[in-house]
């Protein structure tokens, strides 16, 4: 799958962590007494079925509620977090293969977009993907034994598959897609849990679009069997502040999920641990609707940069860089290097414990990427451009959810402007610069006689932010008492100097997700 430039997690560990030959489940694990019952382990301790999967958190906790439902399995209270601790400690996807699919982990109303990246995957997205995201698929590593048994699988659990695929032969088409699955996504080894801590103080840094930057502090407490207490504060750009509390558990040494209040708001957040790092994405739905990712660091003796914003410069633009991270050192203009960029840096002044702001400005006089050093210290890069050449929406088109009630709440869409730079040749794609502050509109999308989607679909912040105001249901005053679903178009506009930038996006405001399991 192609994922966009926005992807939030960056893998942190390597295939070093897998393990093999060992015993997975000892005989007085839960995982023994409740799963072992009808996967009869063999002669050497094996499970079978469970140790042929490796997958994250969310997807085992599918698994196991569907054995509870579907087969019996009584779990008591307490039992599946249990559960989910044992299995995750060897049957776990390593932190580059979470990281590809971290997009789901929040079971919350994601835009990612999925497309196949060549002939193969149209025809496994045509077979597969009409039911359930690709990301699911590319959630699980199974033994080529367990692919193949999933044709009969969804056999049993969706008899109709075959005359709802009516227009191909469902079955063979599966199989081959089952095969592909065994070579591209192999089970490989079990994977064997760091010793991993995460109790102290950490620096955050994040983003949340359509709110900017902020940064702040957290504190981590061991709980002890592999959870966690938080607390933290945080300070946007904008000098609002908010603070946070909760817990958090670590499933498999590495994949911390958390649950906190942030601000009074209810909060859940997928993270991946690498050492002394931490990334990921928090969430908060309505009615404080905002999804946002950060990078923690853990507080020590050395200097780290976490991160320089903005990310790109104009060419004759003066612009502040600020430069964020843990025990950075004081600096002058002189100490500041841009290696392959033409930069000037007219001063440096401290913004904090944890920030440096670099008065700069480029004259480069094409597209180019500079390395940038604060006192030897690696601060990362920056894109230098002449100009942006345009503004586009994301994401392209936003999947906004009525609400279906009180355990089906109103699900938004956080709308961004990105700025773009012509490469320079005919077929080279335009260059992401970033994130650009613009204003946010809707208006009417003519799509048939008597178009009246804009009366029922509310308002869109002008940060771009927006979540769905009506319920789900008939409405007497549409034709045919249609529901207040609807399409609509996303307008944007952006000036900068004597310049002004205009974007078009659709918006699309549908049905609640009731069968949340299929993501």
């Amino acid at each position: 799958m192609r994922h966009d430039w926005r992807s939030t997690i960056v893998a942190g560990l390597a295939l070093a962590g897998l393990s093999a030959g060992a015993q997975a489940f000892d005989q007085d694990s839960l995982v023994m007494n409740k799963c072992g019952t009808c996967h009869a382990p063999t002669a050497d301790g094996r499970v079978p079925r469970v140790e042929d999967i490796r997958t994250t958190p969310e997807e085992w906790t599918v698994i196991v509620d569907r054995m509870r439902r579907l087969h019996g399995m009584k779990l008591r209270e307490g039992e599946m977090d249990r559960l989910l601790k044992e299995l995750a400690a060897t049957q776990s996807l390593t932190p580059d293969e979470q990281a590809q699919v971290s997009y789901l982990s929040l079971w919350h109303n994601s835009q990612r977009v999925e497309e196949p990246s060549g002939k193969d995957e149209e025809k496994i997205y045509a077979t597969c993907v009409r039911c359930h995201t690709a990301g699911k698929i590319h959630s699980y590593r199974m033994t080529p034994e367990a692919w193949t048994k999933l044709r009969d699988f969804h056999l049993y659990i969706s008899p109709t598959v075959v005359f709802t695929m009516r227009e191909m032969r469902w079955i063979p088409e599966a199989d081959a897609a089952f095969a592909h699955f065994a070579k591209k996504l192999p089970y490989g080894n079990a994977w064997k849990a760091p010793a991993t801590r995460l109790d102290g103080a950490w620096a955050v840094f994040g983003y949340a679009p359509g709110r900017g930057t902020y940064r702040g502090e957290a504190r981590i407490a061991d709980a002890g069997n592999a959870e966690l207490k938080l607390t933290g504060s945080l300070t946007y750009a904008d000098g609002t502040a908010e603070t946070f509390a909760g817990d958090g558990t670590l499933y498999g040494g590495v994949a911390l999920r958390t649950r906190t209040s942030n601000n009074g708001f209810a909060s859940h957040g997928a993270f991946i641990v690498s050492g002394d790092e931490i990334r990921g994405e928090w969430h908060l739905p309505a009615p404080d609707f905002r999804t946002s990712g950060s990078r923690w660091i853990r507080l020590g003796d050395q200097p780290k940069v976490a991160r320089i914003v903005p990310g790109f410069l104009l060419a004759g633009e003066k612009t502040t860089l600020t430069v964020e991270g843990v025990n950075l050192p004081d600096a002058r203009a002189a100490d500041v290097a841009f290696a392959g960029g033409a930069v000037k840096v007219l001063g440096v002044r401290r913004a904090g414990p944890g920030a440096l702001e670099l008065t700069v400005v480029s004259s480069a006089p094409a597209l180019a990427t500079a390395k940038v050093s604060v006192k030897g210290l690696d601060a990362g890069t920056v894109t230098l451009a002449p100009a942006i050449d345009r503004i586009a929406i994301v994401p392209e088109v936003g999947r906004a959810r009525m609400s279906g009630g009180t355990n089906y709440p109103p699900e938004g869409v956080q709308f961004e402007a990105i700025a773009y730079a012509k490469a320079g040749g005919r077929k080279a794609p335009d260059v992401a610069l970033g994130p650009v502050p613009a204003t946010f509109r809707l208006t009417e999308l003519k799509t048939r006689p008597g178009d009246d989607d804009m009366t029922w679909l509310g308002t869109i912040l002008p940060n771009g932010s927006y979540l769905p105001t009506v319920d789900y249901a008939p409405n007497p005053k549409r034709t045919y008492t249609g529901e207040n679903s609807g399409l609509v178009k996303v307008l944007a506009r952006y000036k900068r100097g004597q310049r002004t930038y205009d974007a078009q996006a659709e918006l699309v405001v549908t049905v609640p997700d009731y069968i949340a399991r299929i993501r």
